[in-house]
C-alpha cells in the first residue's frame, strides 16, 4: 500500500479544468519530484491533494484512508504537510512564533520537535526573535519548511522550494530536503530546478498539459535524452 495514492484525478479552477486523469503514488520514505513546463498542473495537483482544491473526479488516499475533498486542516491532522511556493510564512511574526504556529493543533509546543528544527536549520536557532519579514528568501524558506515539520508529518509536499534563491542557498535547501528524508519523512516536490531535485529523488514524474506523460527513477529521467532535451535544458 502506497503512503499516498491519487487515482484518475481531475481538478482545476472554476470551469477551467487543469488536471486530466492524473495517477500518482508516493511510497513511505520516498522522494518524488514532479517536473514539467509552467501550466502543466503540478501545483494544481499539490493543492488538490492538500484539500485547497476539490477534485471533480478521482480518489485520493493517504495511508489507505480516503482524503478526497477533505479540508486542509483535517488533512494536516492525518500527517500530511504542505509548503506552498508563496505566502508560506507569517512575516510580522518572529521565527520562533512561526514555528510555534506549525504546532497549532497540539495542546503544547513540542520542545523536542522545536529542537529538531533548529538542528536541521541552524541559522534559525540564532534568529529566533527576528521577524521573518526581515529575513532573506532562503531563510524564509527554512522557516516555512520548519513550520511544516513541527507536527512530524509522514509526507511533506514542497512547491518550488528553491524558487528565486541564490545558488548557494539552493544547494543548502536541497541538502536539508535530503536530511529531512533521511529521518523517514516522505517528500513530494514540484521543482523548476529539475536536475538538482531529480538527483536526490527516488522517482520522478513528468507532467505536460495536465497529464502525467512519463515516470521513472530520478537517475533514469536525468539520463533520458528526450526528457533532457524537452524539459531539462539538454542539447
Amino acid at each position: 500500500m502506497s503512503l499516498l495514492s491519487a487515482r484518475a484525478i481531475e481538478s482545476g479552477y472554476g470551469d477551467m479544468q487543469v488536471l486530466h486523469g492524473i495517477d500518482l503514488d508516493v511510497e513511505a520514505g520516498e522522494i518524488v519530484t514532479i517536473i514539467g513546463p509552467n501550466g502543466a498542473g503540478k501545483s494544481t495537483l499539490m493543492k488538490t491533494i492538500f484539500g485547497l482544491l476539490k477534485p471533480t473526479k478521482g480518489r485520493i488516499e493517504f495511508e489507505g484512508n480516503e482524503i478526497t475533498g477533505l479540508s486542509a486542516d483535517r488533512i494536516v491532522r492525518l500527517g500530511l504537510a504542505y509548503v506552498p511556493q508563496v505566502e508560506n510564512v507569517f512575516p510580522s511574526l518572529t521565527v520562533r512564533e512561526n514555528l510555534e504556529m506549525g504546532a497549532f493543533i497540539g495542546a503544547r509546543v513540542p520542545r523536542e520537535r522545536l529542537n529538531r528544527i533548529y538542528e536541521l536549520f541552524p541559522p534559525l536557532m540564532t534568529r529566533q526573535r527576528m521577524r521573518v519579514g526581515r529575513m532573506s528568501g532562503g531563510e524564509r524558506q527554512m522557516v516555512a519548511m520548519g513550520r511544516a515539520l513541527m507536527l512530524d508529518p509522514r509526507l511533506l509536499m514542497l512547491d518550488e522550494p528553491s524558487a528565486a534563491l541564490a545558488p548557494n542557498l539552493t544547494a543548502t535547501i536541497f541538502e536539508r530536503i535530503l536530511a529531512i528524508n533521511e529521518t523517514g519523512t516522505a517528500i513530494l516536490i514540484v521543482e523548476q530546478n529539475a536536475k538538482e531535485s531529480l538527483r536526490l529523488s527516488h522517482r520522478g514524474c513528468v507532467f505536460a498539459a495536465g497529464v502525467k506523460c512519463f515516470e521513472d527513477s530520478g537517475p533514469a529521467i536525468l539520463a533520458n535524452e528526450n526528457i533532457g532535451r524537452l524539459y531539462l535544458g539538454g542539447e
